[in-house]
């Protein structure tokens, strides 16, 4: 596991070759403490694959969620990075029992109209 700091590690190559999937450098930055206190350099930077367009699938659930961006962006960037480890660990008991409830969550969101807002 990368540890919390600024270096990036790259990426797999065999993860790296595959034609099929979206490839992602993703950074998270410690900007403050739960005190508020202003925090620099503490940084984890990762590289993922996908095989949906992260970026598209954001953009599509801006138009159908009432919440503001950043909440719309957490949820759609880190429910695609989850469920992308589940489908490639699919035989990995871990994820047994949240499959099938991530599935039909991802089904709900698919289903929503666009708010039109």
């Amino acid at each position: 596991m990368p540890s919390p700091t600024s270096s990036t590690p790259r990426p797999s190559r065999s993860r790296e070759s595959n034609v099929n999937s979206y490839r992602y450098r993703v950074t998270v930055e410690k900007l403050a403490d739960a005190k508020g206190e202003s925090v620099t350099g503490h940084s984890l930077t990762f590289y993922a694959v996908n095989h949906d367009d992260i970026l598209e699938i954001v953009r599509r659930l801006e138009a159908k969620l009432p919440f503001s961006a950043g909440t719309t962006a957490s949820l759609g960037v880190g429910l695609k990075l989850f469920s992308e480890v589940t489908l490639a660990h699919r035989d990995n008991p871990l994820f047994a029992e949240i499959r099938p409830a991530l599935g039909n969550f991802i089904q709900q969101l698919k289903q929503l109209p666009a708010s039109g807002g």
